[in-house]
């Protein structure tokens, strides 16, 4: 039987360390990681950009909709910018 901790790899998004479960990440999931209940304001936008990921490219940009595969110490940096 496998270990529950098997299944999760802990990723770093904006310097934190965060268990996750192994496999991929989309772009939204990444955003709530980073600010927790972020309000749905369409002047709100978000970047990602990421690093080490368990893909070929290992680095790169998501754009929304898009998702990347994550392993031990992928690294995350989300901003969030205000459109106004």
């Amino acid at each position: 039987m496998a270990n529950d901790k098997e299944k999760e790899v802990k990723i770093v998004v904006n310097g934190t360390e965060h268990p996750v479960a192994k496999g991929t990440l989309t772009f939204d999931e990444l955003t709530q990681i980073a600010f927790p209940g972020h309000p749905t304001d369409p002047n709100i936008v978000f970047s990602v950009t990421y690093d080490k990921a368990a893909q070929k490219p290992d680095h790169g940009s998501l754009l929304p909709g898009q998702e990347v595969e994550v392993k031990n110490h992928t690294v995350f940096d989300v901003t969030q910018t205000n459109r106004s």
